[in-house]
């Protein structure tokens, strides 16, 4: 299934190149045409404003002679600010009267031109010059004797003209910055940037493509991992010998850096971690998965010397095998239901808060232990023991709820954490753990999260 995708991207992708091409061509072979059309249009009428000047002028200035008929004819010429080529006057015989401006060869015959009068076709072509492209159309006139008075003209060429019914005038003029083309020209532009854009978009795209799919699969890798270790979480409400638990762990990015377990151990006690391993993203959430993974396996809770002795073994661990960068604080401990003793090691932990059922207000930070994980090797640990009487109510938490700041970068704090307890210190687990984090948001408003975020809230059961 993959590759048949792949596949048909690839052939979406040419088919898409294709159609750029296309797109980019029609508006390229569009432009050249309506623009040509455009510019005869435009030089035609400029041409049939100067066939009428010379008709005027001839019938008006009846020139008595070829000198005369060429001033007249430079005179026409002149008043268009440059834009004709030249001007012929020829009689219906193909002989020419008089000419101003290039000397050229006539462009139509005696015979073209009355086949297409004949037909009312226009006469016209464009011609190539060393001064560049000029269309030339030829506009017959009446040239009888009134009209021209062959008595008066001694040039032997002009004595046909008494005879003849008409006559011609071919006019060539310049094709350069003929009409306004800026709206073809802007449509051009708007078109040939789409089909551009879309053929660097396309390229971009196939190139890209492979690292698109790479990033598709890492994403899912992602989100499987993200799957999997909240699977390993426990459930975020339960209840175990007499305890009342209720837990959230939410990641800063994809995958989390902290953790924390609730089990039971030697049949009868029940144990509690809560762990924060420095960093964000993958290589935290390998190494808090070593870590919960070593604290479920190993045999620690059946005394003090036990619970040391492997908290300094996973110290050793990291220090051997993670880099510096590496390391965590780790809370963990259970409860002895013989003697109603929480025992516990903190290391290098924000110290959770136990609070007293038989004196409200009171709060005892459990801090016994030593240093973080995986930065000293040989560090040393101490166990540490609490009474954990009916009703009370022990509070662990990872740095990313303390330290959670709003917009002016005040951080939420012990403090506030301690009153949203004491506030809803009646209430049952859940409802305090979701006080809690509600506070926290209410707190840090918009402000997104720069730390994972871990709460343990467990209450101690009247027996």
């Amino acid at each position: 299934m993959k590759h048949t995708g792949q596949r048909w991207f690839s052939v979406c992708i040419g088919l898409g190149f294709a159609l750029g091409l296309l797109l980019l061509g029609n508006s390229a072979a569009n432009y050249v045409w309506v623009s040509q059309r455009i510019v005869v249009d435009q030089v035609r009428k400029d041409l049939s404003a100067q066939a009428a000047a010379v008709d005027k002028v001839l019938q008006s200035a009846r020139p008595a002679n070829r000198a005369e008929a060429v001033e007249l004819l430079e005179q026409v010429r002149a008043s268009s600010d440059g834009r004709i080529a030249w001007i012929q006057l020829r009689d219906g015989r193909d002989t020419t009267l008089a000419e101003v401006g290039m000397d050229v060869e006539p462009t139509f015959s005696a015979d073209l031109i009355r086949s297409r009068m004949r037909g009312r076709q226009p006469i016209f072509e464009t011609r190539s010059t060393g001064a560049g492209q000029v269309l030339v159309e030829a506009f017959p006139l009446r040239m009888t004797a009134a009209a021209v008075r062959p008595s008066a003209i001694r040039l032997a060429a002009y004595e046909p003209v008494a005879r003849a019914t008409f006559g011609v005038v071919e006019i060539a003029a310049y094709m350069n910055g003929a009409g306004n083309l800026w709206p073809l020209q802007r449509n051009l532009l708007i078109n040939s940037s789409a089909a551009l854009a879309l053929l660097g978009s396309l390229v971009m795209m196939r190139i890209r493509f492979k690292a698109y799919v790479a990033g598709q699969y890492l994403s899912r890798q992602m989100e499987h991992a993200r799957q999997v270790q909240q699977d390993l979480l426990p459930s975020p409400l339960q209840s175990s010998n007499g305890f009342e638990i209720s837990g959230a762990c939410a990641p800063a990015s994809e995958l989390n850096g902290d953790f924390y377990d609730v089990f039971q151990v030697r049949d009868t006690g029940t144990a509690f971690v809560v762990g924060d391993v420095a960093g964000k993203g993958v290589p935290a959430a390998m190494l808090a998965g070593v870590m919960q993974g070593a604290v479920r396996s190993s045999n620690w809770a059946g005394s003090g010397r036990r619970h040391v002795e492997a908290t300094r073994q996973i110290n050793q661990l990291l220090c051997e095998r993670a880099s510096c960068e590496r390391y965590a604080s780790m809370f963990w401990g259970h409860f002895a239901p013989e003697s109603n003793a929480f025992r516990y090691v903190n290391a290098g932990h924000l110290p959770p808060m136990l609070f007293s059922a038989a004196q409200p207000g009171e709060v005892h930070k459990l801090t016994s232990g030593g240093p973080v994980l995986g930065l000293l090797a040989g560090a040393r640990y101490e166990q540490g023991e609490r009474a954990f009487e009916a009703g009370d109510l022990l509070v662990l938490y990872s740095d990313g709820i303390l330290e959670a700041a709003n917009a002016a970068d005040e951080q939420f704090g012990e403090e506030r954490v301690q009153a949203a307890v004491r506030a809803n210190f009646a209430q049952p687990a859940e409802e305090i753990r979701n006080h809690i984090l509600a506070a926290v948001r209410e707190f840090t408003g918009d402000v997104e999260a720069a730390d994972d975020q871990t709460l343990l809230v467990i209450r101690k059961s009247a027996a």
